[in-house]
């Protein structure tokens, strides 16, 4: 298998793909926000002097995780930010941009994570690597699928997803 395809940067997609590589700590920091935000509320409404804080702390944590992927899709650096030409093989996976390369074993990669624009493929100890699937052609993205099934780093069930 060699599959090869080229993705102009696209800030709206970057900031998706940073969301999803750090989808868990975003979401907790949301709930976190939430939770001292209610606190403040509830200490506000009762007049509590100092419930006026943890309202605003809870507001910043709320805001905080939309600020950070705003940001770094803004930076638009590395992979996300260049025109990226992604290659997949029965070897390995690799990004090419014009000031990055990376690539990746089959061996080395641990999990990959599908969701419905992107698949995220975890190294150990190393920063995922997004590839975003719903830019590959219909018949290669099936072919880059089932090839990921039979290595099982992917489940099998989700076919209906390249339906797009």
């Amino acid at each position: 298998m060699h599959i090869s395809f080229t993705v102009e940067p696209d800030q709206a997609r970057a900031r998706r793909a940073i969301q999803t590589t750090m989808g868990g700590k975003l979401l907790r920091l949301y709930i976190l926000g939430a939770v001292v935000a209610a606190i403040g509320v509830v200490m506000f409404v009762n007049d509590v002097p100092s419930g006026a804080a943890p309202v605003a702390l809870g507001a910043g944590l709320l805001c905080f995780p939309w600020l950070v992927s705003r940001a770094a899709s803004q930076a638009r650096t590395g992979i996300l930010g260049e025109t990226a030409t992604y290659e997949l093989t029965d070897v390995d996976v690799q990004a090419h941009t014009r000031s990055l390369n990376v690539g990746y074993r089959w061996e080395s990669v641990q999990a990959v994570r599908e969701t419905p624009e992107f698949w995220v493929v975890t190294v150990a100890g190393i920063n995922p690597l997004v590839l975003p699937w719903t830019q590959l052609p219909r018949a290669e993205a099936a072919e880059a699928r089932a090839f990921l099934v039979g290595r099982g780093l992917l489940a099998a069930s989700r076919e209906s997803t390249l339906g797009r």
